[in-house]
């Protein structure tokens, strides 16, 4: 049996063995009896319905904090991968100036290189680094679009914590209220 209604039975039992002694007493104290009970009852009830918004109000507490938990996590997640991509981003434009540093000063030795093995390596060099070259363009895009998803996605689950976070204030004010 629960508590809540161990306590109900206490409080009906209390009230109605009160009520038959006062009967037993007095005739004329018997209305007042009857009020006494029915106040009592009352009050019982609303303590019953109290007890239940609490126990429905923790439990709704307990899933938003879930909730908010889960989506804090998630957003964590997001921000580092979004933070991992803005620093690939960056050491890519990094990258990419000395890339084309080099295969100029590699193009400039070309002309004074006489050794004809020394002139071939240098040139399948200089053909290597532009091909890596060619590759910055289309990583970068795809790392430019990864950001933006990224940032987008970040956005909104923000928006969810700050809907989650309202919520959660609402029922603590909810609580709050008689």
């Amino acid at each position: 049996m629960s508590l809540v209604r161990m306590l109900t039975l206490g409080f009906v039992i209390a009230v109605a063995m009160s009520g038959s002694l006062a009967q037993t007493r007095s005739t004329t104290a018997a209305p007042d009896g009857d009020q006494t009970l029915k106040q009592l009852l009352t009050e019982v009830h609303e303590l019953r319905m109290a007890l239940q918004r609490a126990s429905f109000s923790s439990g709704r507490f307990q899933m938003l904090i879930e909730r908010l938990r889960v989506e804090q996590a998630h957003a964590d997640s997001l921000a580092h991968d979004l933070e991992s991509v803005r620093s690939q981003l960056s050491e890519l434009r990094t990258l990419k100036p000395r890339m084309e540093q080099q295969i100029k000063d590699a193009e400039d030795s070309l002309d004074r290189v006489i050794d004809p093995n020394s002139h071939a390596d240098l040139e399948s060099r200089i053909k290597n680094m532009k091909a890596e070259r060619a590759r910055f363009g289309p990583e970068e895009e795809r790392l430019h679009g990864r950001e933006t998803d990224l940032d987008s996605e970040l956005q909104s689950s923000q928006a969810k914590i700050s809907e989650l976070n309202g919520q959660l204030d609402a029922l603590i004010n909810e609580l709050k209220s008689p």
